[in-house]
């Protein structure tokens, strides 16, 4: 199986060769527009949740962040810790079963990078990965917990092509709350197949090496048909916390993505820092004198609570003493993984 998606994703990285990079609009992934008209009861698929006592089913909950397991802190205020890394869109249609209609279009010109067609295989269910070639590199969206999928690896699709119908496959889904997930991303790691867990089935594109950003975001950026730039949308989001890494070699998330180094090519640098959102997205890297040997946080917004309720539990502590949980250093080791070294040949006997 691995050898499968090693050949598959070789394949999949030669037909993205031959992609010209450009900007691109993103447009929505089904028939559902409320979005565009500010409906948000209407887009996003409720949670239900049961908090002091009190049942409720928030919108909220199908949207981006953390918006998931609520939580009273000390000072009386109510905070969600468990993020959500994309968004859930609610079918608008449905037959005399209940069953949703809706089909599912990709939001933006691209390759189809990976077909998943078992729907145990993981909590996404069906779930189809496509890349898209931007000016500042590779962007992937991911539709989850499809019906049906009715396309292939290495097929180049528009916003007009069906690629699946929206369903319920997966962990935790019933009819009622079928919904099409919906990440846009950056992939952490082109060698991950090499150092991933043998428990591993999706290569590549497993969920542990895409980070997501508010797909909501990027969708009502193109509403009027404006061209996305992700440059200019990293500047808006918010640094939440810094990890210092060794240089190493080179890192890879860098050498794919060089509009994120906020230093000079070529400089001798012993570190770099990675700036993060509280969700973990890498949105800058600096260069940094200040030699270290392993991962350490440099610097951290201050919150009312532990950090690990706002960072996904990859930081834990205060924002004056923050530190990597074990979460969060296999995390970051997934942006900084090198391929070792060959050994030296050994003399002969």
């Amino acid at each position: 199986m691995r050898a499968t998606l090693k050949v598959l994703g070789a394949l999949f990285l030669s037909v993205l060769n031959i992609q010209a990079a450009e900007d691109l609009v993103f447009r929505l992934p089904t028939d559902n527009d409320a979005l565009y008209r500010n409906d948000n009861e209407g887009y996003f698929v409720y949670c239900d949740r049961w908090f002091e006592g009190q049942h409720s089913q928030p919108w909220q909950a199908g949207s981006f962040g953390f918006t998931r397991n609520a939580m009273r802190i000390a000072n009386g205020n109510i905070i969600c810790t468990k993020l959500h890394e994309g968004i859930d869109v609610k079918p608008i249609r449905r037959d005399a079963k209940g069953e949703p209609l809706d089909e599912v279009r990709p939001i933006a010109p691209g390759v189809v990078a990976y077909v998943s067609h078992a729907k145990g295989a993981s909590n996404y269910g069906r779930y189809v990965v496509v890349a898209h070639e931007l000016p500042e590199g590779t962007v992937y969206t991911l539709y989850a917990h499809l019906a049906s999928i009715s396309c292939e690896v290495g097929q180049q699709v528009t916003n007009a092509d069906k690629i699946g119908v929206l369903g319920y496959t997966g962990v935790g889904l019933d009819r009622v709350r079928a919904h099409c997930h919906l990440e846009i991303c950056l992939m952490i790691h082109a060698e991950y197949h090499k150092f991933s867990p043998p428990s591993n089935k999706h290569g590549l594109f497993n969920g542990q090496n895409l980070v997501g950003f508010n797909a909501a975001d990027v969708l009502l950026a193109c509403k009027d048909g404006a061209p996305f730039s992700l440059t200019a949308y990293f500047q808006t989001l918010t640094e939440h916390y810094r990890v210092r890494v060794p240089r190493g070699e080179y890192l890879d998330l860098l050498k794919r993505h060089p509009f994120l180094y906020r230093g000079t090519w070529g400089d001798t640098s012993a570190s770099l820092d990675i700036a993060f959102t509280a969700e973990g997205v890498p949105i800058a890297i600096y260069p940094a004198e200040a030699a270290v040997t392993a991962p350490q946080v440099v610097s951290c917004r201050p919150k009312p609570f532990k950090q690990k309720h706002c960072t996904a539990n990859r930081l834990d502590g205060s924002s004056k003493n923050a530190f990597l949980t074990s979460g969060g250093k296999t995390f970051i080791n997934r942006f900084i993984w090198v391929a070792p070294a060959d050994p030296a040949p050994q003399p002969a006997p």
